[in-house]
């Protein structure tokens, strides 16, 4: 093993929307970082949907690597297998949590254990937090860098040590069963398990390098509107949870000097007034800048170049080398694609466009249908549909663009959960009244139990209850659903999660039928084969291709277009068959003919689309509109322009 440096690691986590180059400054600090320093340092990436290994344009193994051949610079990289990383972690400490857990419910040892072995969401941000803590029990870095998944589901992963905690009374209290009966009826008491001691240490280390005094916080944004209110949203509710402080902001793909190109001096504008948003937003954070070369930032050559340039104010020189285009691409006017299927859902990665062309799909029906009622939904944690339609957009279904017939919604998965939950201890609490002598004193425990884990916001809840809400709509009233999907990782965990909770509920209902003597459990049975049922619906209603319809959004860049290769890969395996594919922010002959950036960029987006035309999906190709889309104007004008390619 490498020897331990003498100081605590530090930890510099970079955060921002996705599709702002989260990922490419991230890399660029690493390396960077590394090489100015002399300094061993550590790249992880805690996004289900990666893209380290496009960036550095290398293959990556399973688990942590040495990166070879770069100048200077001592730096490890390791993309994060949730999945993986949570087994090692259940592996070790499998025996422990089953004997606390079966101390203080009536589940036996073989139940619990088959609840363990299924797979359920979530296991992205906890797995990234055992990875920072290996990390830093380690002690073989003197920085540890962290790309991290888009807004919504980096904020859970900040909000999970005090989960954590919650979970460490849980086993507490699981532990304390024996001795609470022992008490009740005579007897010695249990001393504590010696594993909630470890785990106790490992919190409290977390807790510690996740506080400001050892991390860094750098939000990572462009000079879109939407980019921007979501990088202020985001500041504003880590203070409010987390106390987190935004140390830096990256301006990133700017363009500081217009020139005579109209789209670049446009550009040039947003800029300018971008870095007063900045700077009036987040008044105690060092400013910094990323210029847009007009190409792909790949290979580690490149991203230490640029990691100067932003980390060191240096003049922006890359070898960007010219695409080449496989095959001649074509566009062909086309109309917007209307659906009449129940359900529409966009999914493709974060920040390439998929609340614009959800508004887009929806905007559309509603001009074909207008006596339709059409509800369009977001089950992405950092939702953009305020941003989108010019109006506030809560978690209760509201008129939108003055029309009472389209309504728009933000799923808010947290509060679906307590509301759940409470219910859940509501039938508890009944039948419990009606219990006496010791059975009432263990049944009492069973409700202190599974009442402390109820109060736990477990991660994964967002994939879990935004599938009860969106069959909520469903049921509801007639209506068509237009969901706008988290990013690409998150969305695929809410598409498998109907068909797990129908695995999980089985499992829990055959453990109940092993108590169906008590009413407890018989009552906690009526409303696990509830949840069955409603999952088993909504799974079949996903892939019947008469009720849903599925859309994928991407960029013509090398990069969105490697991660939307996986994506269908992804949903095929899930037996998901896209109607459609949107290539988004297409630029013109015409935009780009008298610039060197616009050139650049167009031509990697002809070489992009050429390489499309090899699958038989139907490509629609979207414009790169000036300015935000936002409101009914704004969709009108994205709505009235569309090609299709050829």
């Amino acid at each position: 093993m490498p020897k331990k440096t003498s100081n605590s690691p530090k930890l510099t986590f970079f955060l921002g929307k996705g599709g702002v180059g989260k990922t490419t400054v991230s890399t660029a600090y690493a390396l960077h970082a590394s090489a100015k320093r002399g300094s061993k340092v550590v790249l992880i990436s805690t996004d289900p949907a990666h893209s380290l290994a496009d960036v550095l344009d290398v293959k990556l193994k399973s688990g942590m690597q040495m990166l070879h051949g770069v100048s200077r610079a001592k730096l490890s990289v390791w993309q994060v297998d949730a999945g993986a990383r949570f087994r090692e972690f259940l592996d070790e400490y499998r025996d422990a949590i089953t004997n606390l857990v079966e101390q203080g419910t009536f589940l036996s040892k073989s139940e619990i254990d088959s609840f363990l072995e299924t797979t359920l969401p979530g296991l992205a941000e906890v797995s990234a937090l055992l990875t920072i803590s290996d990390l830093l029990e380690s002690g073989q870095f003197h920085e540890i860098v962290v790309d991290t998944a888009p807004i919504g589901h980096t904020l859970q992963l900040f909000r999970i040590p005090t989960q954590l905690a919650r979970f460490l009374e849980f086993l507490e209290l699981s532990g304390r069963r024996d001795e609470v009966l022992a008490q009740h009826f005579g007897g010695r008491a249990v001393k504590r398990p010696r594993v909630l001691d470890q785990w106790d240490a490992v919190l409290a280390s977390l807790r510690a390098a996740l506080s400001s005094r050892q991390s860094k916080l750098v939000m990572v944004t462009s000079s879109e509107k939407f980019s921007l209110a979501e990088a202020s949203r985001t500041a504003r509710m880590l203070k409010e949870e987390a106390d987190g402080q935004i140390a830096e902001v990256v301006l990133n793909r700017v363009v500081i000097r217009g020139g005579s190109c109209k789209r670049c001096q446009k550009r040039a504008r947003e800029y300018a007034e971008a870095l007063k948003f900045v700077e009036r937003r987040f008044p105690k954070a060092d400013i910094l800048t990323g210029e847009d070369p007009g190409a792909p930032i790949i290979g580690a050559e490149n991203l230490q170049r640029f990691g100067e340039h932003v980390f060191d104010n240096k003049p922006l020189r890359l070898k960007l080398p010219r695409p080449k285009r496989t095959a001649p691409v074509e566009f062909e006017a086309a109309e917007w694609p209307v659906t009449n299927t129940q359900l529409t859902l966009t999914v493709g990665k974060g920040g390439v466009g998929k609340t614009t062309i959800s508004g887009g799909l929806a905007y559309a029906r509603r001009e074909r249908h207008s006596r339709e009622n059409l509800l369009i939904c977001s089950t992405d944690p950092a939702p953009s549909l305020d941003d989108l339609f010019g109006q506030k957009v809560g978690p209760t279904p509201k008129p939108v663009l003055n029309d009472k017939h389209f309504a728009a919604v933000e799923v808010d998965s947290t509060a679906e959960f307590l509301a759940w939950s409470r219910k859940v201890k509501r039938i508890m609490s009944q039948s419990l009244a009606m219990e006496r002598g010791g059975l009432h004193v263990e049944l009492s425990f069973e409700y202190e139990m599974i009442s402390a884990l109820l109060d736990i916001v477990p991660p994964g809840v967002d994939e879990i209850f935004a599938v009860f809400k969106l069959l909520d709509f469903i049921e509801s009233r007639r209506l068509a659903l237009v969901i706008d999907m988290a990013p690409t990782g998150h969305a695929l965990e809410l598409l498998r999660t109907p068909d797990r909770l129908v695995v999980w509920t089985r499992l829990l209902l055959k453990s109940l039928a092993e108590h169906r003597t008590l009413p407890l459990a018989q009552d906690l049975a009526v409303e696990v084969a509830s949840i069955s049922q409603r999952a088993r619906e909504l799974a079949a209603l996903l892939k019947d291709n008469k009720s849903a319809s599925l859309f994928v959004v991407m960029l013509p860049e090398p990069l969105p277009d490697r991660q939307t290769g996986r994506l269908l890969e992804s949903l095929r395996h899930l037996k998901l068959a896209p109607q459609a594919v949107f290539v988004n922010r297409i630029l013109t002959e015409k935009e780009s003919r008298n610039c060197a950036r616009c050139g650049l960029a167009r031509s990697w987006q002809l070489a992009t689309l050429s390489r499309l035309c090899a699958d038989k999906l139907t490509h629609y190709a979207v414009p790169d509109f000036a300015g935000q889309i936002s409101g009914a104007a704004g969709l009108r004008r994205l709505t009235k322009q569309l090609w299709q390619i050829q």
